[in-house]
């Protein structure tokens, strides 16, 4: 679940700045996921997936 959450970003002309959580959290319940437990997590892991964004960005991938 959580390597699927990477596609479900928000994007500007800066790159991605943040997570979809509505979107994470449908894609989890349509999967059975403890969306309750999705929530919880979500912020914490949402600055490593941003983050990971632009360190890719910044070495050209």
């Amino acid at each position: 679940m959580i390597r699927r959450c990477g596609g479900q970003v928000r994007a500007a002309f800066g790159g991605p700045y943040a997570l979809d959580f509505g979107a994470i959290l449908a894609m989890g319940a349509a999967m059975g996921a403890d969306t309750a437990l999705l929530a919880d997590l979500l912020p914490g892991i949402e600055p490593v997936i941003v983050n990971a964004y632009r360190e890719a960005a910044d070495d050209g991938q």
